[in-house]
């Protein structure tokens, strides 16, 4: 038997306050790769998946992931929204890559920037068409 996925409630008016960091880390995402601030670039869309993960678990359940583990965040939105799974995908690619980016002593060059920034935009076009128009 799989384990329930952790997770803590909150309000789902707050899931606009998610939509407006990803934005803001997508912005800054591509304002830092056309800089050639490249790990700036990429961390930024790491954290941009994750806020946008957060926004549409919050708008459509009420809940975010409690887990220290950001790819159980990926397992709990398609647990809870199944028709988003081949999205995920662009969101777990971005998230595997998070420890490399920010903790190890290497660089990230700017086809890694990219990669990031191509699954970033990709999934956040998806997020968008989870929440409401007129957010």
């Amino acid at each position: 038997m799989v384990g329930r996925r952790p997770r803590k409630g909150r309000d789902k008016s707050s899931y606009i306050n998610y939509l407006k960091k990803a934005r803001q880390f997508s912005e800054v995402m591509t304002q830092c790769y056309h800089e050639h601030n490249y790990d700036a670039a990429a961390l930024n869309g790491i954290h941009a998946i994750i806020s946008g993960i957060d926004a549409v678990l919050i708008f459509r359940h009420g809940v975010v992931s409690s887990s220290q583990n950001h790819e159980d965040a990926v397992g709990l939105l398609i647990e809870l929204i199944p028709d988003g799974t081949a999205q995920a995908k662009h969101a777990l690619a971005v998230i595997r890559k998070k420890s490399l980016v920010e903790y190890m002593d290497t660089l990230c060059s700017a086809s890694d920037a990219l990669e990031i920034m191509k699954h970033t935009e990709r999934f956040l076009d998806w997020v968008k068409t989870k929440l409401p128009s007129n957010a």
